[in-house]
C-alpha cells in the first residue's frame, strides 16, 4: 500500500508539473483543478456509495458527513501541517482571495444546508451546480480551455501527461483504499458512532492528498501542493457531498452540527488568517495546525464518541 502511494503520487506530481509547463499556467492552478479533483475521487465515491446505500434502506448518512469533515479538516490541519514542516508554503494574493475565500464559502454552504439536520436532494444538486459554476469561472479566468485547445495540433504529449496523471491518481486511490478498509474494520470492532467512523474514513481518504503534497514539495512544486489541498477543500463540500446528497438526501446529527462543523469553520478561518497575514505558512504555524487536529480528535472521541 505504501509503495503504491509513493509511486502513484510521484507520477501525479511529475505529470501535473509537465501539464502546467505545456499550458503555461502555474502549478497552483493545476493543483486546484486536475490534482484536487483526482485526489478527491475517494471522497466522491465514498459519498456516492453512501447515498446509494441510503436509497436502498441502509442509512449511511453518518459516514457521508463524517467522511467530508474528517477529510477536509484533516487536510487543512495535520496534512497541511506535515507538508509545511518540510518547506515554507507560499500562495499568491490573487489565488488566496479567490480560492481561499471560496474554500470558506464551500464549507459554509455545506453547513447551511445541514443546519436543520437534513440535506435534501435539491440542496445536494445546488451544491454540485455551485461547484460547476466555480470551476467554470476558474477555467475562464485562467483561460485553460483556450490553452488546451491551442495545444491541440501537437498536443499528443499533453494528452499523454493528463493520462499519466490520472493513472497515478488511480494507483494512489487503490493504495489508499487498502489503508481505509482496514481502518473501517478496526473502528467497527471497537464500536464507535458512524459519524466518528466517517471522520476516520475521511482521514484515510485524505492519504492521496498527503502523498501528492509531500511529493510536490520534494519536487520543488510547493504551489501544486497548496493548490491541491485548497482545491480538495472546495471539491469535497460541494461536489463530493453534493453528489451523495443528491442521490438520497443526508441526515446530519446534532453533535456533528454543534461540534464538528463549528470546529471545522473556526480552523478554516485560522488557516486563512495565517495565509492572509504573510502569504505563506512556516514551520511554527504548521506545528500549531497539527496540534489543532490532535485536539479535535481528542475532544471528538472523549465527548462525542
Amino acid at each position: 500500500g505504501i509503495t503504491g502511494l509513493w509511486f502513484g503520487s510521484d507520477l501525479v506530481v511529475s505529470s501535473a508539473k509537465n501539464i502546467a509547463e505545456r499550458l503555461r499556467v502555474s502549478h497552483l492552478i493545476v493543483g486546484l483543478t486536475i490534482a484536487s479533483i483526482g485526489t478527491s475521487l475517494p471522497e466522491i465515491f465514498t459519498n456516492v456509495m453512501a447515498g446509494i446505500n441510503t436509497l436502498h434502506g441502509v442509512d449511511a448518512s453518518g459516514i457521508a458527513v463524517g467522511n467530508i469533515i474528517g477529510s477536509d479538516l484533516g487536510q487543512i490541519t495535520i496534512i497541511l501541517g506535515i507538508v509545511g514542516m518540510f518547506a515554507t508554503l507560499h500562495i499568491t494574493q490573487r489565488s488566496l482571495r479567490r480560492d481561499g475565500i471560496m474554500m470558506f464559502v464551500a464549507m459554509s454552504l455545506m453547513f447551511l444546508s445541514a443546519i436543520d439536520g437534513y440535506v435534501s436532494r435539491f440542496e445536494g444538486i445546488m451544491l454540485v451546480l455551485i461547484y460547476i459554476l466555480y470551476l467554470g469561472v476558474l477555467l475562464r479566468q485562467e483561460k485553460l480551455i483556450e490553452k488546451f485547445t491551442s495545444e491541440g495540433g501537437g498536443g499528443g504529449n499533453l494528452v499523454l501527461e493528463i493520462l499519466k496523471c490520472f493513472i497515478g491518481i488511480a494507483i494512489v486511490i487503490y493504495a489508499a483504499d487498502l489503508v481505509v478498509n482496514n481502518g473501517i474494520l478496526l473502528a467497527t470492532e471497537i464500536g464507535i458512532s458512524s459519524s466518528l467512523i466517517g471522520i476516520f474514513v475521511g482521514l484515510g481518504t485524505s492519504i492521496p492528498e498527503l502523498s501528492v503534497s509531500i511529493k510536490a514539495i520534494m519536487r520543488n512544486a510547493g504551489y501544486l501542493s497548496l493548490g491541491n489541498l485548497i482545491g480538495s477543500n472546495i471539491t469535497d463540500p460541494l461536489l463530493s457531498f453534493g453528489l451523495g446528497a443528491s442521490i438520497a438526501g443526508v441526515t446530519v446529527s446534532k453533535d456533528v452540527i454543534r461540534f464538528d462543523f463549528v470546529y471545522w469553520m473556526v480552523t478554516t478561518v485560522i488557516v486563512l488568517l495565517l495565509l492572509f497575514n504573510h502569504m505563506n505558512l512556516n514551520r511554527k504555524e504548521s506545528s500549531v495546525l497539527i496540534l489543532m487536529y490532535l485536539l479535535f480528535l481528542y475532544l471528538r472521541i472523549i465527548f462525542f464518541p
